[in-house]
């Protein structure tokens, strides 16, 4: 039995949140942990159209404050950023270059991390930035395996463009 696209995406989606929930705690070096939620975010939207990268975005910002339990709104738009800026990538880059790939991760997170700052501000904005940059580079080391597998699980077809 094949699965809808719009179905793996959300199965990716929540597969990732709960790994964040359980996983991403024991994952902390130096006080920062990846946020394994942005990191298939970031996978999805540079292998589709911003559309769907979009709507994955909402839906990982909506997860990410359910299971934070603050902030939601923050997440959301954060999120939905983040997915429509790589998204629209694909209309001017060729986004499955590692290098790329790689770019569009840091840039990407920190765009993220940059309006979630903006919607939901915080007291000590030094340490903010320290830990922002912490988890945006410790989230390149899962990135590129990552992207990898959700390029295999979710093979270009009508639904997705891969090409640019």
């Amino acid at each position: 039995m094949r699965l809808p696209v719009w179905l793996k995406l959300v199965l990716l989606m929540l597969f990732a949140t709960a790994l964040q929930a359980s996983l991403a705690p024991h994952l902390r070096i130096g006080g920062v942990q990846p946020d394994l939620n942005k990191v298939v975010l970031i996978a999805i939207a540079v292998n589709t159209s911003a559309h769907s990268a979009t709507a994955c975005g909402f839906l990982a910002g909506w997860l990410m404050g359910t299971v934070v339990g603050m902030s939601v709104g923050s997440y959301l738009v954060s999120r939905m950023v983040l997915g429509a800026s790589l998204g629209l990538l694909e209309l001017r880059v060729f986004r499955h270059n590692p290098i790329v790939l790689i770019l569009s991760a840091l840039a990407g997170s920190m765009l993220c991390e940059a309006v979630f700052f903006l919607f939901s501000p915080q007291q000590d904005a030094g340490r903010w930035v320290v830990q922002a940059t912490g988890e945006s580079v410790y989230n390149l080391l899962f990135v590129l395996p990552v992207a990898a597998w959700v390029r295999r699980m979710i093979p270009p077809g009508p639904e997705l463009v891969y090409a640019s």
